[in-house]
């Protein structure tokens, strides 16, 4: 909305997190020269920060798209909150994508002044090697923090994470670090079938059912002086749920048709894209098993929320994966990645690479044109910094209002998706988390809609 102040119009843009202060805001420079010190927020005070191409700014830029006086930011002290306003700019202030003339920050926002871009962080930091083969800023380091602690010990580990934040790669870099000398085996539960679940976690002897031609160590024995990894462990069967806790308790399985039990030296390590107390809750998961489960629960930030990540990020792989040199970049290049929401995150970001090896690979400088369609549409989602703005004139109107999404378009959207959830709502531009709160009281059936799906 815009909110009178004098003769400024301010703009909110963003979307401040609850708990978010000024006092830790930073906006990080992405491109083009990312060795520029970032822009500390949180000690303004009173006065302002003008950014331009005088030499008497506070913060200098250079390049012809950015004016002598560009931009000034300032704290907001009525408001608690840190202003970015345009100082009569030859190219204007961008924010999420937008020309404004005056614009609140929040973390996640994306500035564009000329051809600099720049990202709004409540946790500045440099990009690294946060574990082995895993990189990433400041958020991803301090997530991963408690893992590097108990590397070394046997305490089981959970992580959590949206699809494609890299649960199995921590997973392998936890393991390296481990000292464990035994391999790392990775099991999608999701993916056994039921009635072998047992059979293939906790191995059998020859002939112990009908189709066992030969025996099987299993998955457990499989592991061992290793690491198991059970990724999506809650959708185990109940039964094989039980005989787990007992796996666990005892330090042995059982394999089908064996007289004795085997003992086991295995580190556990149990994945999921959703939490597993809230598994617990809905009759999913046992509260017994969790227990024994949870030495160490670690939540893997999802790439919007680390957008100060992505170009480093694609840099990296762009060279990794490619075969020559890597290409340049422009300005509206690098703003459409750090905009984009990244619901399948750093998995969406390597196949955006790929693409771009294939698709473009005699171009000298990727620009915007050569990215896909989905990431030149404004960001939709209604949580994201990026939300369009609602310009009434009403003071009540605080923040943005979504676009109204009622219950029959996400029932058909998760029916055109086959029952998931993350696909669905990418269809319809909400997050996984609104879409979830829609079908809060009503029996939606998504085993029912991914059986639709599968059926001729």
């Amino acid at each position: 909305m815009r909110e009178a102040r004098g003769s400024t119009t301010i703009t909110e843009i963003g979307s401040r997190r609850p708990g978010d202060g000024a006092a830790a805001l930073a906006l990080v420079w992405v491109f083009p020269l990312v060795s520029t010190p970032p822009v500390e927020l949180g000690a303004l005070d009173a006065r302002e920060l003008v950014i331009g191409r005088d030499e008497t700014s506070d913060v200098r830029l250079g390049g012809d798209g950015v004016s002598r006086r560009h931009a000034a930011i300032r704290s907001d002290l009525a408001g608690g909150a840190v202003v970015i306003e345009d100082q009569g700019s030859r190219n204007g202030v961008r924010v999420n994508g937008r020309l404004v003339p005056s614009a609140r920050l929040a973390p996640g926002d994306v500035i564009r002044l000329g051809g600099w871009v720049g990202v709004v962080t409540a946790r500045p930091g440099e990009f690294g090697e946060a574990m082995p083969g895993v990189f990433g800023g400041r958020t991803l380091k301090e997530a991963l923090a408690p893992l590097a602690r108990a590397a070394a010990s046997d305490l089981p580990i959970v992580l959590e994470g949206e699809t494609g934040t890299g649960k199995e790669v921590v997973a392998r870099a936890l393991h390296a670090t481990s000292g464990r000398r035994g391999p790392l085996i990775a099991v999608n539960c999701a993916a056994l079938p039921e009635g072998l679940a047992e059979a293939e976690l906790f191995g059998y002897r020859r002939g112990a059912f009908t189709g066992a031609d030969r025996p099987s160590p299993g998955f457990f024995r499989s592991a061992e002086g290793g690491t198991l990894l059970l990724d999506e462990v809650s959708d185990l069967p109940m039964p094989v749920q039980a005989k787990l806790l007992r796996v666990l308790e005892e330090r042995e399985v059982q394999p089908l048709g064996e007289v004795r039990p085997v003992p086991i030296d295995v580190r556990l390590v149990v994945a999921g894209q959703q939490s597993l107390v809230r598994s617990v809750d809905e009759g999913r998961f046992r509260a017994d098993l969790l227990a024994r489960v949870e030495g160490v629960t670690v939540k893997l930030p999802p790439l919007r929320d680390r957008r100060e990540d992505v170009l480093p990020l694609f840099s990296r792989l762009i060279a990794e994966l490619g075969s020559g040199s890597a290409p340049a970049v422009e300005s509206d290049f690098v703003e459409r990645l750090s905009m984009h929401d990244w619901p399948f995150n750093v998995r969406e970001l390597v196949l955006l690479v790929r693409r771009l090896l294939v698709l473009h690979a005699d171009v000298s400088t990727l620009r915007a044109e050569h990215l896909p369609e989905r990431l030149l549409a404004p960001r939709a989602s209604s949580t994201a910094p990026s939300a369009t703005p609602n310009f009434a004139s009403n003071p009540s109107h605080l923040k943005p209002e979504p676009e109204p999404i009622e219950l029959p378009a996400l029932v058909a959207a998760l029916r055109a998706s086959g029952g998931n959830v993350a696909r669905a709502s990418v269809l319809l531009g909400i997050t996984r988390q609104r879409a979830y709160r829609l079908m809060e009281g009503h029996a939606v059936d998504l085993e029912a809609l991914r059986h639709e799906r599968s059926e001729p």
